[in-house]
């Protein structure tokens, strides 16, 4: 798609592209490798393009004249492990986004939004691309809300459940997630801070205010993420003390036994001392006796151990 700013919003043709004329661009990376000249691109410029790793990060590289980008889109959804991958030009009347990756036309459906939303208004080239970036985290708050929400979910599983069986997997699964969304919020903010620099002079400064709204919104975005892996950190050392709780129990409760029953070890080796002249030996009732002393001792043992709360 190729869009011409003037008065009016019109699409047109790669031959009928003008250097005179504002030109926003959405096109394949098949395309831009075809007709790269008609856009504008020289062969620096596009030498640039063809070198540059794209799998890495989204970062921003200024030139004399251009300012040439890349970015790794993540969505915030802890289930979409999938990247969506889009370069960009930026010069002097040319805004040009060249599409890598795009799984389910995510990208293009908010390049779509952002033209919905600067035709009804005076086109202006920073007020675009605040309008693109910021449709590509406008509903992040939400993604991360629901990120949230599942954490919390995880902790009410540990406190109910006294235990998670695979607990450190989906831990490490949040972990990872946060840690990809940390990185990706940071770059955006350098490529918001450098726009805002404007080293190349390509935007009018007046107008640069776009873009340090779209950092400060990025650096909120960080803010909430390193709060949810402080949450994954607390959410360690819950199920942690939850574990070390359980233990407890268990220690205590075998202690108790124990305690309980070693009268009864002290009753069975006194009377198996068979000194000769023991009377319970040859006594009629010594048997029933020990029996009943047993039973007696187990029961007051029981009886204190309640009283004292031990179980």
């Amino acid at each position: 798609m190729i869009l011409e700013f003037s008065d009016t919003v019109k699409e047109i043709d790669f031959s009928d592209i003008s250097p005179k004329n504002n030109i926003v661009a959405y096109v394949s990376e098949a395309e831009f490798k075809k007709f790269h000249n008609e856009l504008g691109i020289d062969e620096k410029a596009y030498t640039v393009f063809c070198k540059e790793d794209r799998n890495l990060r989204s970062e921003i590289l200024n030139y004399k004249d251009y300012c040439y980008g890349t970015l790794i889109i993540i969505e915030p959804d802890i289930n979409n492990t999938s990247e969506n991958r889009l370069s960009f030009y930026i010069k002097q009347n040319l805004i040009l986004f060249i599409e890598i990756t795009d799984l389910n036309h995510t990208i293009y459906k908010r390049f779509s939004e952002a033209v919905k939303r600067i035709s009804y208004e005076k086109y202006i080239p920073e007020r675009f691309i605040f309008f693109f970036i910021d449709s590509l985290i406008s509903s992040d708050n939400k993604g991360l809300e629901n990120i949230e929400v599942e954490i919390s979910h995880i902790e009410d599983r540990i406190i109910q459940e006294n235990q998670y069986k695979n607990f450190n997997e989906e831990l490490l699964r949040y972990k990872r997630k946060l840690l990809k969304l940390r990185n990706y919020y940071e770059q955006l903010i350098d490529i918001g801070e450098s726009l805002y620099e404007n080293e190349t002079k390509i935007f009018s400064n007046q107008n640069l205010s776009y873009f340090r709204n779209f950092i400060k919104k990025s650096e909120r975005l960080v803010s909430d993420v390193n709060l949810l892996r402080e949450n994954i950190i607390q959410l360690r050392e819950i199920h942690q003390t939850s574990l070390d709780m359980k233990l407890n129990n268990t220690m205590k409760l075998f202690t108790v036994i124990t305690a309980i029953f070693s009268p009864l070890t002290l009753i069975a080796g006194w009377y198996g001392m068979n000194f000769r002249y023991m009377p319970e030996l040859s006594w009629k009732y010594g048997y029933i006796f020990v029996i009943f002393l047993s039973i007696f001792t187990v029961g007051i043992c029981i009886y204190i151990f309640k009283k004292k709360k031990l179980f």
